[in-house]
């Protein structure tokens, strides 16, 4: 019943091929169910209508005051696809494996009957390039998953699955982690991991950004130190992270603004101004760290998204960057450049680039990066072309042409519709059409 009342060009313009609207389609499947077992509490007022609801089949305009909502969670706009158009198949990709988080987890209760977390919202997976395993963080735990990365559930003689754990953090009180972004750094053999954005000592909200080892057990920490960036938005901060190495051979942090020129609120929310902010690590007086920003890279607008969920980097040349409200992943070539300084008025400045958007400490901007236009890939669509991948937060290349991804819950209290729960809380590996 969510797409009932609803519009969804998607699926409008699907049906239209087939010589019918979505809503002729729906009244027909409902009034065939009527008449055959009796609908008695949906049918009379809401069904058994020649015509849509209101203006364009919307109920808000007809007074049916919230009663059902459209298929998509909220107006997405910016990038999206017509399933019917011959180039479906080149620009979607395609799901090859897919398991549940609760049932790659090896670890029960003594009774068996649960497992340590309650509910898995995966925030990014990272791990080494065809390695035999990846590792998942969840922004609602500390814990960290490792996972095999064929998705596999093994359970030899002894019971125990071989590869699939929850590794400890020290110190974990059972609170959330806020872990928003996980990358690998090859050169040191560490994993960067990054909280959103916490509240430092000034008051302001920063990233936190820690360096760990993953044990086979636990997690070590190494250092814990805040980005000089402060957002304007508390839960618009850093949604994914990836390292790159610039043309010197210095490697750079790569985050990910969630938000449109990395501000919150309407602003945010305006498709086709993704940026990344290029970040160094430098040593502070008395033995701590701070990462300063260098660079902020503007995503290319044919990345037309309404938000950014992740980002990861295949062997310092692929990068592909995803959009949970869009259901889609953007992926181009990283381009080196020359890393000579940049003009205080250039476009993408880190500096009053937007009002409302996170501002850098003492930036001096380098051109150490660029992207190329890429070109934009749809996670797959259910039978009338409706969004079903809906909570896409991690993703990581693990071939060069796949790319394995992880989903968060989906979100409670009709912000998201029915259909977005089947493939929630996951982990999933997507081939790239070739």
């Amino acid at each position: 019943m969510d797409r009932l009342l609803g519009p969804d060009p998607a699926a409008d313009r699907f049906l239209a091929h087939r010589g019918t609207s979505s809503w002729g389609l729906w009244r027909t499947v409902v009034v065939t169910a009527a008449s055959a077992a009796a609908l008695a509490v949906v049918g009379t007022t809401v069904v058994l209508r020649s015509t849509p609801l209101g203006v364009g089949g919307d109920p808000s305009s007809a007074g049916v005051s919230g009663a059902v909502r459209s298929s998509s969670p909220r107006h997405v706009t910016g990038h999206d696809i017509d399933c019917m158009d011959g180039g479906y198949t080149k620009s979607t990709l395609k799901l090859v494996a897919e398991e549940p988080v609760v049932r790659l987890i090896s670890e029960r209760s003594p009774d068996g009957a649960s497992v340590p977390i309650g509910k898995f919202e995966a925030s990014d997976v990272a791990g080494v390039a065809g390695g035999s395993h990846v590792f998942v963080v969840f922004d609602n735990s500390f814990k960290i998953g490792h996972f095999a990365s064929g998705l596999t559930y093994v359970m030899p003689d002894d019971g125990k699955a071989e590869t699939n754990k929850l590794l400890t953090w020290p110190g974990d009180d059972g609170s959330d982690s806020q872990f928003e972004a996980l990358t690998y750094n090859a050169t040191s053999g560490t994993y960067l991991v990054v909280q959103e954005s916490v509240v430092n000592g000034s008051g302001s909200m920063v990233p936190r950004i820690m360096e760990v080892s993953l044990g086979d057990d636990a997690a070590t920490v190494h250092s814990s130190c805040d980005g000089s960036f402060t957002f304007a938005s508390e839960n618009k901060g850093f949604e994914g992270a990836a390292i790159a190495t610039a043309a010197d051979g210095t490697s750079y942090l790569l985050a990910l603004c969630e938000g449109n020129y990395c501000a919150g609120g309407k602003d945010g929310r305006k498709p086709g101004h993704g940026r990344i902010i290029v970040m160094e690590r430098e040593a502070t007086v008395g033995g701590g760290c701070v990462w300063v920003p260098r660079q902020t890279v503007a995503i290319p607008k044919s990345a037309d998204f309404m938000d950014y969920s992740a980002i990861s980097i295949f062997n310092n040349t692929r990068v592909a960057v995803s959009s949970q409200e869009n259901a889609a992943v953007w992926i181009g070539e990283l381009e080196l450049l020359d890393g000579s300084h940049l003009s205080p008025n250039h476009d993408h400045q880190v500096h009053g680039s937007h009002r409302r958007s996170g501002e850098a400490a003492g930036a001096d901007e380098l051109a150490l990066f660029g992207l190329s236009e890429g070109k934009v890939y749809d996670f797959p669509r259910n039978d009338l072309c409706q969004r079903i991948f809906c909570t896409i937060e991690g993703i990581h290349w693990q071939e060069a042409d796949k790319l394995v991804a992880v989903s968060d819950k989906m979100k409670s209290g009709g912000k998201q519709p029915f259909m977005c729960m089947t493939h929630d809380q996951s982990i999933h590996t997507f081939l790239i059409p070739a």
